[in-house]
């Protein structure tokens, strides 16, 4: 029983969506890198990119002359030739994962029978020469394994009665202890003992000259280090200055490679401590889905989980090339893709600029470009300083909003690029008082925003022409949705389309709620209702704003009435669901993704990102996957269906007091040109269809749904001063009454008039 419970937990482990968030790298100089020297005499550029496995792969590792071998998810074996062609399957009776080679031995860990075995020596694999190495340990998450000299060795969390059930997830941005061990498995004889070394481990990795490298957490810091095989402890110990929690690693040609939580695969430089982001959609959440071979950087792509991918290649001087954005697809038999490249773009495709994902190469500046955002950033800053040379540095802003005007107006010349929400109300101020460098001489964002949809490039122009700031990111809310769920359970789409029918629908399922049926939340359905109530019934041109009306009565009294939104981290109104409030047996369901049980859905109405998860890489297949099966509505109006929906816009202009205006002028083109490499998240600004080809297949529903929503949109604005909410929350503590809030919400509108 345990055997199988094991086995079940780890291959959900394997299987987990992983949560990423923030985590920020601050580069140092390396201590202690004398010496260790790599020979890259034996580095070339390896035949294939990708090879795509159709089976489902669960691992892969390279051996030999170039070969590959992966085991897929129906238990069987396959290899490839070095130039991805000549498949074999191998029979097999069992199902295998972390996979390594050590000479010609290549070695395996059996899920079904709970045990290190070897598969085949002297680089040949045969169905009835699998040997058992040692089966004892009980393990219940294998993060890493690799073999040297006759010797295995396995960072494994062990499995436990305390942990039976558990699921881990790693990639939290710091390193959480969960007990990881580091074994050495005696090939010979099977004994086994534990590794002793200082701190936790995360990951492990073998060199191709025969080398041992950890990498782990002491004390507040990372550290890098070399393990002596035959004294049996540390050879030395390498810590970089901000070196943060890294998923997996590779140590090869001078360079420590690995996959952080929220920049996806980076570099250091050993000998200096530079740090790069490469190809930041690419992750790698255990140790033996990053490999080295002869010069190149192969990964399994969570983001892609069938494929094998060539994302680096490190050349014998040193450089590196990536290869990920420029990939050559040869599919499981071995024959090329001559239609499309990886990213799904036909080549000979001819349609403006848009016809080749990637621009033409920039000349590379030096520059360090201060970026200043309301406390958060949506950049990855790696890459523009990969395509263009430009460095980042985060500039903190005020909290106040009248401290950021003051600062504006006075101005501050280390700020060269300043970020804000277009629904913050100084977004007026800014346009009007001219506090922007015009850039109308970029052709890249006269482009790029002449392309977009009409209610954006209003956005971005000035009443004088001017493009005064470019678009970095907009999102909306939707209510997502499964016909056949909806049809199950006796909901018609349009009752979804109107709030008051929406709510009807709630009242309905209301008493249904021992299965998670439907998925939404109160708090944003009050500024939901409240921002679609404010673009669309006043106006702020003419200044005719009136909150005392039947219509917005009618929704403040159902929304401000009902719960204690600040009461408990779970409040909600009575009728709306958060999801956190649902657990199948003893494990909470998060179901802000489509990936839960969807028998157990009929709709859920959350916003476009939440949906479109950004660890997701744009344009692959299991992005395109989100949009299957689902339909999307636009979020209930309040009732006309002619009413339009507001869109969160994020935008970004240049400062007029920067001293390099130029310089962050081409920051943003470099923003604009690899927007969804940069940003990571799905967008839809741009009118012209061809575009998203790219990235989606256009001929799904949902993604006309969406195309339809974001096309009929207007963008929010910033027209009140002050809009806090604490009436709200002191009107249901008593201490004022419902008209007395009502004159405080109109008053927080008309307070901005006249500022």
């Amino acid at each position: 029983m345990a055997l199988k419970a094991n086995r079940i937990a780890q291959k959900a482990s394997k299987k987990l969506l992983v949560l990423f968030t923030a985590l920020a790298f601050a580069c140092g100089c390396g201590k202690d890198v004398e010496g260790i020297g790599f020979d890259r005499s034996s580095y070339e550029d390896a035949d294939f990119d990708m090879i795509s496995i159709p089976e489902g792969m669960e691992a892969f590792t390279l051996y030999g002359d170039g070969n590959v071998l992966c085991s897929s998810a129906d238990a069987k074996l396959y290899t490839y030739g070095q130039d991805g062609g000549g498949k074999k399957e191998i029979p097999s009776s069992s199902f295998y994962g972390n996979l390594c080679v050590d000479g010609g031995d290549i070695y395996a860990y059996d899920y079904e029978q709970s045990a290190v075995v070897r598969l085949g020596s002297n680089g040949e694999i045969a169905q009835g020469d699998v040997k058992t190495i040692q089966d004892a340990l009980s393990l219940h998450t294998i993060r890493n394994m690799v073999a040297l000299n006759g010797e295995i060795y396995v960072l494994a969390i062990p499995f436990t009665a305390g942990n039976a059930e558990t699921f881990y997830t790693f990639g939290m941005g710091i390193f959480e202890d969960y007990g990881e061990t580091v074994y050495c498995i005696d090939v010979g004889s099977g004994q086994y003992r534990t590794v002793e070394l200082a701190g936790h481990i995360t990951a492990e990795y073998r060199t191709e000259d025969g080398r041992l490298f950890f990498y782990g957490w002491q004390e507040e810091q990372y550290y890098l280090y070399e393990y002596n095989t035959e004294k049996g402890k540390v050879a030395r110990q390498i810590h970089f200055d901000g070196m943060g929690n890294l998923l997996n690693i590779v140590v090869e040609g001078g360079y420590l490679f690995g996959i952080s939580p929220s920049d996806g695969l980076t570099s250091i430089d050993l000998a200096t401590g530079e740090k790069l982001s490469w190809a930041s959609g690419i992750y790698a959440i255990f140790g033996n889905d990053l490999q080295f071979y002869k010069g190149s950087l192969f990964v399994r792509n969570m983001a892609a989980t069938q494929e094998v991918q060539k994302v680096l290649a490190v050349d014998r001087e040193g450089g590196i090339t990536e290869k990920a954005r420029n990939m050559d697809t040869v599919v499981a038999d071995g024959t090329g893709d001559d239609e499309q490249d990886a990213a799904g773009i036909n080549p000979d495709k001819q349609d403006g600029d848009d016809a080749v994902k990637q621009p033409a190469k920039r000349e590379k500046r030096n520059e360090t470009i201060g970026l200043s955002t309301p406390g958060y950033r949506l950049f990855n800053t790696g890459q523009i300083r990969h395509i263009s040379g430009m460095k980042t540095r985060d500039i903190d802003l005020p909290l106040d909003m009248e401290a950021i005007i003051a600062e504006l107006m006075a101005g501050n010349p280390d700020v060269d690029i300043y970020m804000f929400p277009h629904a913050w109300p100084l977004t007026d101020r800014v346009r009007e008082l001219g506090l922007y460098v015009p850039l109308n001489a970029s052709g890249t964002i006269s482009s790029y925003i002449g392309k977009c949809f009409g209610y954006i490039q209003d956005a971005a122009t000035n009443a004088n022409g001017d493009f005064w700031m470019v678009p970095v990111y907009g999102s909306c809310n939707a209510t997502w949705y499964i016909p056949e769920n909806m049809q199950k359970f006796g909901v018609a789409p349009e009752e979804l389309t109107l709030l008051d029918s929406y709510i009807a629908v709630l009242e309905r399922l209301h008493d249904q709620m021992g299965k998670y049926y439907y998925y939404n939340n109160a708090y944003m359905f009050l500024g939901g209702f409240d921002g679609l109530y404010d673009e669309n019934y006043n106006n702020y041109e003419t200044g005719e704003i009136n909150f005392n009306t039947e219509l917005y009565r009618h929704f403040a009294d159902f929304f401000w009435t009902g719960w204690d939104r600040y009461g408990s981290a779970t409040a909600n109104h009575p009728l709306f669901f958060k999801v956190l409030q649902q657990t199948v047996g003893t494990v909470p369901t998060l179901g802000e993704t489509p990936d839960f049980d969807r028998n157990c859905v009929i709709f859920k109405t959350i916003s476009i990102g939440d949906h479109l998860v950004s660890n997701v890489q744009i344009g692959s297949e299991k992005f395109k996957e989100l949009l299957e099966g689902w339909r999307v509505l636009p979020f209930p109006k309040l009732q006309s269906e002619s009413e339009k929906e507001g869109v969160a816009l994020i935008y970004a202009f240049v400062n007029p007091y920067s001293r390099q205006q130029e310089a962050a002028t081409e920051y943003l083109e470099v923003v604009l040109e690899n927007q969804t490499d940069i940003v990571q998240q799905p967008l839809f600004f741009r009118e012209d269809m061809a575009y998203y080809e790219q990235y989606y297949d256009t001929t799904a529903p949902a993604f006309q749904d969406l195309y339809a929503i974001f096309k009929n949109s207007i963008v929010y604005h910033g027209y009140s001063w002050d809009l806090s909410d604490a009436y709200i929350t002191e009107y249901q503590q008593g201490l004022i009454s419902f008209d007395e809030a009502i004159e405080r919400r109109q008053r927080s509108a008309t307070m901005g008039l006249y500022e």
